[in-house]
């Protein structure tokens, strides 16, 4: 925890005026030092920290509330979420109006759905902070957004001017304030709705009857829309954007923008002290080149707009993707992600140059190298939609079901590619993030193109020869098991076994032959036999007569395509008995006939 604290201050440039560790151990000392800073020297401290650690700071503060409100209010929301809303009730109580409405507006909100259930949950988180002032954001200017709320909690009657009959509110707990207005709620859970309700009677007993009278009067889609246009203009403000403004990120990049005068922290939005938010660069990888541009990136006022233009990115993508605010595993996924875009982009731009990269950094916006990254990202969809478009129901017949994931992978709108887990047999799908990655894709795409073609030219197996000789052999027992290194395995034995290639089933015998030929004879019993080299390497040979026009690229593939035969030979067979009967159905990788049958069309 403390080598990331550190590694995320050097990004950010500020420096603790005491060791982390003693936020722990020695707090005592950690507060007499805050005493002695002033609020922006203890908010430019606190800033970049893990959140953690920002909300112990708060609580050991003198000033713990002037320094709360002068924190980003992204910063506030991000503390909030990653700490856990229940356990940063301190920090919520002190949240300043503004940071409230930031919250209530990225919370309350999906699209332009409004969500009683959240709203309703941040009411009672409230309730727990025991502190009034909590409520003074219910005292503000724009009430549409606070009639939308109580609309969805309760109805409204007034019984100066209705009559005794209420419509719709049979079973429902009622509660009036004060003797004029009945209120019934519609959630079962009202006790802080009822808090709320006295406090604001008793803080502003005009204002509670204005929301009421508007909760009766007030036509709810209106009212709804009206507050959802009020909400967006704030949003707006804060880097969020409407819909259309967004998904132009996924745009070509006009070469026009890159004249373009970088911003302003003018332009941005407004925090004391004209800080930007520094949580988007606790989820820089150390070894992205991006990480290394920005360490050696010595413009300041520079890596101060950087951050905010990443603030903003960031949520355009999200506006951008139809993905919600709120959701912190969407958060780390879309900042990971528009990180790594933004990674492609300048990996591109500074040709692997760090120091060329962080020139690139100083002068131009970081959407930029997005939109390049994105484009790479394009070119890797068009290639791999290609490749399936005229391959795709072919080589069904033999790519494995991992390969199968990994293809389909790359065709979606942002394409994935797939890490293994180490302790499970299952893949962690990520959005690509450097050019390795993008090199990585293009090599698989590439790899699958050779194997189409070889299996067609070198092994001489249509679709029609394939979907014949489905019911040809007995194992593997079904389409999802056969393989490509099960048909390439299968015409290896036919090689060794009778000097041709082919990739009909073998009988149960000439399988057990193949392998007592393949293998070098072992010292001891019990070891692993290896695979005769030598062997493979006249199979090799013999491919290489076949009339495919062979490129280097291809006989590259070709040799790493046979060491993974051989891997496979030596895994499934390597430790099999061969005096005693072969289970076929426990060894993948060879085409095996238990019974005799007319031979399958061949290669």
């Amino acid at each position: 925890m403390i080598d990331k604290i550190n590694k995320e201050n050097s990004l950010g440039r500020e420096t603790l005026p005491f060791p982390v560790d003693w936020v722990r151990t020695q707090p005592r000392k950690v507060e007499d030092i805050l005493s002695g800073l002033s609020v922006e020297e203890q908010v430019r401290t606190i800033l970049g920290l893990d959140p953690y650690l920002q909300q112990n700071l708060l609580m050991l503060s003198e000033k713990a509330v002037e320094v709360t409100r002068s924190l980003p209010v992204e910063e506030i929301y991000n503390l909030i979420k990653e700490v856990g809303k229940e356990d940063s009730l301190l920090v919520l109580s002190m949240a300043s109006p503004d940071q409230l409405q930031y919250i209530f507006d990225v919370e309350w909100w999906q699209g332009d759905k409004f969500q009683p259930k959240r709203a309703l949950e941040w009411i009672v988180l409230l309730d727990q902070c025991q502190d009034p002032g909590t409520l003074e954001w219910f005292l503000g200017e724009d009430s549409d957004q606070k009639v939308v709320l109580f609309q969805a909690l309760f109805k409204v009657y007034k019984q100066d001017e209705m009559t005794d009959t209420y419509e719709g509110v049979e079973g429902l707990e009622h509660f009036t304030p004060d003797g004029v207005y009945d209120i019934f709620f519609k959630v079962e859970n009202s006790k802080e709705i009822r808090k709320l309700l006295l406090l604001l009677y008793e803080k502003d007993q005009r204002l509670l009857h204005d929301l009421l009278e508007a909760v009766i009067w007030y036509p709810v889609t209106l009212t709804v829309e009206r507050a959802y246009q009020w909400r967006m203009n704030r949003t707006s403000e804060r880097g969020i954007p409407e819909f259309q403004e967004a998904m132009g990120i996924y745009s070509r990049l006009d070469p026009e923008t890159l004249k373009l005068k970088l911003p302003s922290l003018q332009e941005f939005p407004v925090s004391r002290f004209r800080l930007s938010p520094r949580y988007p660069l606790a989820h820089l990888d150390e070894t992205l080149f991006f990480t290394q541009c920005l360490a050696i990136l010595e413009n300041e006022n520079r890596l101060e707009t950087l951050r905010w233009e990443l603030v903003c990115l960031a949520n355009k993508v999200i506006v951008a993707d139809g993905l919600d605010l709120s959701s912190m595993d969407i958060r780390h996924r879309v900042l990971r992600k528009t990180l790594g875009y933004i990674n492609i982009g300048l990996e591109l731009g500074a040709e692997g140059d760090p120091e060329k990269g962080a020139a690139l950094l100083d002068k131009i916006w970081i959407q930029s190298f997005f939109q390049v990254g994105y484009q790479q990202l394009r070119q890797v969809r068009s290639a791999a939609s290609t490749f399936i478009n005229e391959n795709g129901t072919y080589i069904e017949y033999f790519i494995s079901s991992g390969d199968k994931e990994r293809l389909g992978a790359l065709v979606f709108r942002f394409p994935q590619v797939a890490e293994m887990l180490q302790e499970e047999d299952s893949f962690n799908w990520r959005d690509p993030e450097s050019i390795k990655d993008i090199q990585a894709i293009n090599d698989f795409i590439s790899r699958w193109k050779f194997y189409s073609r070889f299996v067609r030219q070198g092994l001489g197996l249509s679709e029609s020869t394939l979907s014949s000789s489905l019911g040809e052999f007995d194992y593997p027992e079904s389409l999802d098991a056969m393989n490509l290194l099960t048909l390439v395995t299968t015409a290896l034995a036919h090689y060794v076994l009778f000097g041709r290639i082919s990739c009909d089933p073998l009988s149960d015998g000439a399988a057990k032959s193949f392998l007592e030929m393949i293998f070098l004879p072992g010292i001891f019993q019990d070891e692993v036999k290896v695979c005769n080299e030598d062997l493979i390497a006249s199979f090799e040979q013999e491919l290489l007569k076949t009339p495919m026009a062979w490129t280097d690229l291809d006989k590259t593939c070709l040799q790493d395509l046979l060491r993974e035969c051989s891997k496979n030979l030596e895994v499934q067979f390597g430790s099999l008995d061969l005096t005693r009967p072969v289970d076929w159905k426990f060894a993948q990788g060879l085409c095996i006939s238990t019974s005799p049958r007319p031979a399958a069309g061949g290669c």
